[in-house]
């Protein structure tokens, strides 16, 4: 008999993947916006570029770290998806990681910075897109929402903190110093990694009542329901029953051999592009990313010109677009038990109604600030809510069409691929917020902006309302929550 593998029943619970999973964005999150203040330091100081010469060289290292990210996620979502375990290219992330940190604390000449950010685009490749896919592949359907939402209070409190700690520390302590929180976090990440035990590799369990998400079918599994009988009832509701716009082109994919016997079809991730859902994901994917980068790009310099306020206080007025994060968990179940149309569309209204109020903020006063106060949490809000239905969607497309076409994916479902179309899109959108925000302030004022930016969110709301994945049919046990 073998020996039982220590800790593993915490080390294969739900519980422990997620927090590893959130962790990790956590990490990846903080050591990117880590280095955006330190970055300037760098380039002068220890490179040599002219102070004049900097901002270009910072835009040059923030279109590399994009560019890596795009090629990246492709990448990272086809080895996922074809080799036995995703925790092999899951660690594969935290080594290029662990080597960009290293490299930025000691780097000397600008090839160096420039290698060390396509590692970190690499990095962050491999956090979201196998990341995501741990979580789809391990969490029951019914409970994705509510992991991603916590997932996200890891993700945007590492985006928040970065900046701020590395300002502070470095400020205090010096240059090295400043990146002594990173090289712990990535200690942490590299036992956290190693640790989890994914379902597919955990040792068989007695049947009987179910008490971990490995007892769990999952929505997408055909042989869930074919070998028990377990009374789970899928992600499904009577529109899909008669609906037959949304899959016939993926169904006709069916074919059968001379014999007249049916064979595997050979579908793809891409095939799922030729239906509504993973589209309109990402397209939700694009605009939430679009109206966060836009945020953060014009926010504090608008805050400085306006209010007059130092680079600190532009700065500690980002936390408060984190303090949303923390009701994740609970916006995830709201989306579970109501579904990613229905909680998808409020939230891009709601970012409408937010970005065009911002044009609201003229003047230097205690209302004029506290006003912003509240938008910014009002608009942080839709992010996050946004962000977990575009993540929970995506999850939802794979599973509901592998349900829908048994056995059309064949051994493994592409759902790493489809989190990489996901991310790509995600990278889109971090790149047209500045371009876009940055532009029309410049031309048309902060009016004019704020308008572009709110008609641009609220319009989001139509294709999320017409052609995402519809309520969850109400089970048995929903009923007796």
């Amino acid at each position: 008999m073998a020996q039982k593998s220590w800790l593993v029943d915490l080390r294969s619970s739900e519980t422990f993947l997620v927090a590893t999973v959130s962790i990790a964005l956590f990490t990846d999150a903080f050591i990117y916006s880590l280095i955006i203040p330190i970055i300037p330091v760098v380039l002068t100081q220890r490179i040599g570029i002219r102070p004049e010469d900097a901002q270009f060289f910072v835009s040059a290292l923030l279109a590399v770290y994009g560019g890596t990210l795009l090629i990246g996620s492709p990448l990272f979502g086809y080895i996922a998806d074809h080799s036995r375990s995703r925790k092999i290219p899951f660690i594969c992330g935290l080594a290029a990681l662990g080597t960009s940190t290293a490299l930025f604390a000691f780097a000397r000449t600008f090839p160096i910075l420039v290698v060390a950010r396509c590692l970190q685009g690499l990095s962050a490749a491999s956090v979201w897109v196998v990341g995501l896919a741990l979580i789809s592949d391990n969490v029951p359907s019914d409970r994705v929402a509510a992991a991603m939402g916590q997932t996200s209070i890891g993700l945007t409190c590492g985006f928040v903190l970065g900046p701020v700690l590395g300002g502070v520390i470095y400020d205090k302590l010096g240059y090295y110093a400043s990146f002594l929180p990173a090289a712990l976090l990535v200690i942490l990440d590299v036992v956290l990694r190693f640790a989890i035990i994914e379902k597919s590799d955990s040792p068989p369990q007695d049947k009987g009542q179910p008490d971990s998400y490995q007892d769990y079918p999952r929505a997408g599994s055909y042989d869930s329901f074919n070998k028990q009988d377990t009374g789970f009832i899928p992600h499904q509701d009577p529109l899909r029953e008669n609906d037959a716009e949304n899959a016939p082109l993926l169904k006709s994919s069916v074919v059968t051999n001379e014999e007249g016997e049916a064979q595997k079809p050979n579908i793809t991730v891409l095939h799922l592009l030729l239906t509504p859902r993973l589209p309109v994901a990402m397209f939700a994917s694009v605009s939430m990313a679009l109206s966060f980068s836009a945020l953060e790009t014009v926010l504090p310099l608008f805050v400085m010109h306006t209010f007059g306020w130092s680079t600190t206080g532009a700065g500690l007025i980002l936390i408060v677009l984190s303090l949303p994060c923390f009701a994740g968990v609970q916006i995830g179940k709201l989306i579970d038990r109501v579904g990613v149309r229905t909680v998808g569309s409020i939230g891009f209204v709601i970012s409408g109604c937010g970005w065009i109020l911002m044009r609201l903020i003229t003047a230097n006063n205690t209302g004029q600030v506290i006003l912003l106060v509240f938008l910014l949490i009002v608009l942080g809000l839709s992010v996050l809510i946004t962000q977990i239905c575009s993540m929970t969607e995506v999850s939802q497309v794979v599973g509901d069409h592998d349900f829908e076409n048994p056995g059309a994916f064949g051994a493994k479902s592409p759902i790493a691929q489809a989190y990489a179309l996901y991310n790509m899109s995600f990278a889109g959108g971090q790149v047209l917020g500045p371009v876009i925000a940055g532009a029309v302030r410049v031309n048309a004022g902060w009016g004019a902006m704020t308008l572009v930016l709110g008609l641009l969110a609220g319009l989001s709301a139509i294709p999320m309302a017409f052609f995402s994945g519809p309520p969850r049919r109400k089970t048995e046990e929903d009923e007796n929550i």
